[in-house]
């Protein structure tokens, strides 16, 4: 059991590292790390976020249920099941555990019943990565069976954890800064049945599948990736259309998108994929890099091809006001020059 005086050290540790320049992926593994030598656990999950839908898309974990991944994500975010990802983001602690939620009785959550007691995992604790820009991710830590349930002081410390990691992982959000020169390629659609097995899909939906973090990895347990999941079980409760916006491997943005079929077909969901419009991924950058509304404006109408003056003239302000815009939109996003600044944004907001 950790002392407070080991959390207390586990956190400051963690506050400074989330200032420095690792990648996402260094970043969750030294994180990781330190938590299992504090809390105490074995196994885990660490998947990032769409800010705007709160549906996990890429991640890294270390557990044993990952052909059960389909339906675990299934029944998180079919609703009614006890801390889900999404419900988590939206709580004011931002963190919980199965077995505090379910009051002590794992088998109340169906996830934990159906998924992950058959490989041995015991109380499962989650918080949420978020700042005052969204959520980016959650961590998910697992004990086993015969491990003690996490106690209060556990998931305290895991909140406020992901708490300060939130804009660590907002800041890696976007990856390299590369120019990606790619053609979008046509749109693919994919057909699940009601157990959101695949039924049909056409010739693009594959080159897009394969294009998605963790794909290979999928494949090999006869599953898509695992972004489709989450979002085909919320279009199929709430019968509306759910998706994420995902970066896939080769630098391009795919929306994914589901809706639940109706007539004959009623029951099954169909899910698209297809590349991201610029005012999708514009709303992401801008969402990254922290920028005001009128930054937003600026930046928008620059990359429309209006000079300093024109945007003064539209925003009713000042030119030496654009300048101090532009000042403040270079420093947020790392560049020193317009012509960075339409490379890093500009493809992305027509």
């Amino acid at each position: 059991m950790a002392t407070y005086r080991e959390r207390a050290r586990c956190l400051e540790r963690l506050d400074r590292f989330s200032e420095s320049d690792s990648d996402s992926d260094s970043l969750r593994f030294e994180t990781i790390a330190d938590l299992q030598r504090v809390i105490g656990f074995d196994r885990w999950c660490w998947p990032l976020s769409d800010p705007e839908t709160l549906l996990p898309n890429s991640g890294l974990a270390l557990h044993d249920y990952g052909p059960g991944v389909p339906r675990s994500l299934e029944l998180e975010y079919s609703g009614g099941d006890f801390a889900a990802k999404d419900v988590i983001a939206r709580r004011k602690d931002g963190a919980a555990s199965l077995g505090l939620e379910t009051g002590g009785d794992l088998a109340r959550s169906a996830r934990w019943d159906e998924v992950m007691r058959p490989v041995g995992i015991g109380d499962v604790a989650i918080a949420a990565c978020r700042d005052g820009l969204g959520c980016w991710g959650w961590i998910e830590a697992y004990r086993d069976k015969a491990d003690r349930p996490f106690e209060e002081g556990d998931v305290e410390l895991l909140g406020k954890v992901a708490s300060s990691l939130g804009s660590a992982l907002r800041r890696g959000a976007m990856g390299p800064r590369e120019s990606v020169t790619l053609q979008p390629g046509p749109p693919g659609i994919v057909v699940l049945d009601r157990d959101l097995r695949v039924v049909s899909w056409t010739d693009g939906a594959r080159n897009w599948i394969d294009a998605l973090p963790s794909a290979k990895l999928f494949a090999s347990w006869g599953m898509l990736p695992s972004v489709v999941y989450p979002a085909a079980a919320l279009a199929r409760a709430k019968a509306g259309l759910a998706g994420a916006l995902v970066h896939a491997i080769d630098g391009r943005w795919v929306m994914i998108e589901a809706a639940a079929l109706e007539g004959d077909r009623g029951g099954e969901i169909a899910v698209s994929l297809r590349s991201a419009l610029p005012t999708e991924t514009f709303k992401l950058l801008c969402r990254v890099y922290a920028l005001s509304d009128r930054e937003r404006e600026v930046v928008a109408l620059l990359v429309a091809g209006l000079d300093t003056r024109a945007v003064a003239k539209r925003l009713v302000i000042t030119p030496y006001t654009v300048q101090d815009h532009l000042k403040s939109v270079f420093e947020k996003v790392g560049i020193h020059s317009r012509r960075e600044l339409l490379a890093t944004l500009g493809s992305s907001a027509a």
